[in-house]
């Protein structure tokens, strides 16, 4: 199996995606920025308690719990606390912010499921909310997909990847033995 670098695992993530990834979301991933709490007395660093809630239905409308788990079993709304606290440059962290406020505001939290839905179709409706909505799909992707929920429960997961070559001459793969 050929290796692959850096430049071409993130061209065929943003191709699993569908969309491109921004910059800053990739800078996130790469030093490592995870949703690694589990903790049920984990503080937000950066959103309001109202901000998270909506954070957190928002990417559920987006990821929802089906057959499969969602985006609230993920605890997205963290890696989103976490992105919007260290990641994402002043333009993007405002508009993080301020959008999940005009969602905070609103009834958004209240609403039935279904609710949210159309909630967020009329929302997404308005061009001055679309570059927020991109950003915040990318983010609730990226944040569910890395998770430990998503990667295994979600996605196909083998714990050990790659070949098994019993009874191998090492002649044949390469002539001296692997180290750990």
């Amino acid at each position: 199996m050929d290796k692959i670098n850096r430049r071409e695992a993130i061209k065929r993530t943003a191709a699993i995606m569908g969309c491109t990834l921004s910059g800053s979301l990739i800078s996130a991933v790469l030093s490592g920025c995870s949703n690694t709490s589990t903790s049920n007395e984990w503080t937000p660093s950066t959103l309001t308690k109202d901000q998270l809630q909506s954070a957190a239905d928002l990417a559920e409308v987006i990821l929802p719990t089906t057959e499969t788990p969602g985006a609230k079993d993920a605890k997205t709304e963290r890696f989103i606390d976490q992105m919007v606290d260290g990641f994402y440059p002043p333009d993007e962290r405002d508009l993080i912010i301020d959008s999940l406020e005009v969602l905070s505001r609103s009834d958004f939290s209240d609403l039935s499921f279904e609710e949210q839905t159309e909630f967020v179709s009329q929302f997404i409706s308005q061009d001055e909310n679309r570059d927020f909505f991109l950003l915040f799909k990318q983010t609730t992707m990226m944040g569910f997909f890395t998770s430990e929920i998503g990667a295994t429960q979600v996605l196909q997961y083998d714990p050990i990847p790659g070949e098994y070559w019993g009874c191998e001459s090492l002649d044949e793969l390469g002539g001296k033995t692997w180290a750990t």
